[in-house]
């Protein structure tokens, strides 16, 4: 049996549905997106693999749209692995409030991993490692 989720809210609907009937957004505009922008709404899918294949697509296509989004997910409750391919995704992006976002999270030391990941990158983004 397949199960239909609205990429929107991602609670489960009718495959029939054309109207989400949790949070009314219209399913049928969804094929109207850019890659880009269903990227951006893979982000909240209950899936962790679907949630991490954004991420590393969003980094590599350096999706600045992206960055507000990523960074909000820097600061939540995690698995260590998704913490450290979203730094990798906002170091890839690049831009100011990318490096912004990496600099503030690395003064919570609450996982041991994602602040070395943290520490190589702002140590490369400052210019005192050549790696």
């Amino acid at each position: 049996m397949v199960h239909w989720f609205c990429p929107y809210c991602w609670k489960e609907v009718d495959e029939r549905d054309r109207i989400c009937p949790y949070c009314s957004s219209d399913l049928s505009k969804f094929s109207t997106l850019d890659y880009e922008e269903k990227l951006i709404l893979a982000l909240d899918s209950p899936i962790t693999q679907n949630r991490v294949f954004a991420i590393e697509v969003l980094g590599k296509k350096k999706v600045k749209k992206a960055v507000d989004k990523l960074c909000k997910m820097l600061f939540e409750k995690r698995d260590t692995f998704e913490l450290v391919e979203i730094a990798i995704a906002l170091f890839n992006i690049g831009t100011k409030e990318a490096f912004e976002c990496l600099n503030k999270r690395s003064k919570i030391n609450d996982n041991k991993l994602l602040n070395k990941v943290l520490k190589n990158f702002l140590d490369r983004i400052n210019g005192q490692s050549l790696v």
